[in-house]
């Protein structure tokens, strides 16, 4: 339930006023008129009369509400009202029986729209007590009564059986069981309400089975394996391509191998590559890797290399 917010509660702070300024207003317009109509059988005490009543319309109407936000609520407690209104309703049209029917209205209305604002009052109060209550249970929308009835009475029949109070979360978990219903066909076919494990039946029951539950079907294995086919005599495996040719970089290559032993520094393919380019020969990365392997497979000669 929600917090109320500060203009929510200023706004019931200013209606709260005016139903205790509409409560006076009639109980100080009919005092008169019930205490003379009273006077005959009270004689001195009449003027107890209307007091009383509008004082029991006024404390039985926040019992009711105080019961209410308590949780208690009596359901017979709130006609007690209604029949302390019916009366000063009586008394004050009683009164002018006879005369003005402007003046008959008018003090009949008074005692009306106090009882309907407390009844209002009451209501609202109750309601959002029970929302707070940790045992409330959300209802079903008329509309989905209206366009799924039995599908809707299966619903509300699993939120009492399950305990599930929230709605949303009732259709979620509706949404569960039908996936794991589906799942529990495809794997045990028709007849899965006799073909699944007592266990599975038991959390289908229950509303506990999730799809993800379900085990997965095997794939049945054949009696006899099926006979090895022969690939085609056309399908061959790739051949791997052949290493490029350098065999017309290999005297340079050797040239360069041994101008980096004089210098101190390693051969690599890196190196290799940029002296080349540096001669004005073009030789790519993977023809300079190639160059590096056949350099360090054969003897360098003296010849070349001096």
């Amino acid at each position: 339930m929600n917090a109320l917010t500060r203009g929510e509660r200023t706004a019931i702070a200013i209606t709260a006023s005016v139903t205790g300024a509409l409560g006076v207003l009639g109980f100080v317009n009919s005092f008169d008129r019930v205490a003379g109509a009273a006077e005959p059988s009270f004689g001195w005490f009449a003027w107890t009369v209307p007091l009383g009543i509008d004082l029991g319309i006024a404390a039985f109407s926040a019992l009711d509400i105080v019961l209410a936000r308590l949780c208690m609520r009596l359901g017979w407690l709130r006609f007690i009202p209604w029949t302390l209104t019916g009366a000063t309703v009586y008394l004050n049209v009683a009164a002018y029986l006879g005369a003005d029917w402007f003046a008959v209205v008018a003090h009949a209305l008074l005692p009306l729209l106090w009882a309907i604002a407390v009844e209002v009052g009451a209501h609202v109060v109750r309601k959002r007590a029970d929302l707070a209550r940790p045992d409330h249970m959300d209802g079903i929308r008329r509309s989905r009564w209206l366009l799924a009835p039995l599908a809707t009475a299966m619903l509300w029949r699993r939120m009492v059986l399950w305990e599930i109070r929230s709605y949303p979360e009732a259709l979620g978990r509706e949404r569960e069981r039908v996936l794991a219903k589906t799942e529990l066909q495809d794997r045990y076919g028709r007849l899965w309400r006799w073909k699944a494990t007592r266990r599975e039946r038991a959390l289908y029951r229950l509303g506990e089975l999730t799809p993800g539950d379900v085990p997965a079907p095997v794939p049945a294995v054949p009696d006899h394996p099926p006979a090895l086919t022969l690939a085609p005599r056309n399908l061959r495996a790739p051949r791997k391509a052949p290493p490029p040719d350098v065999s017309d970089l290999v005297p340079l290559g050797r040239r360069v191998a041994a101008d980096l032993e004089a210098q101190g520094e390693p051969l690599t393919r890196d190196r290799l590559r940029d002296a080349i380019r540096s001669h004005g020969r073009s030789i790519s990365t993977d023809r300079a890797g190639a160059l590096l392997a056949q350099l360090k497979a054969e003897p360098v000669p003296d010849g070349e290399a001096a």
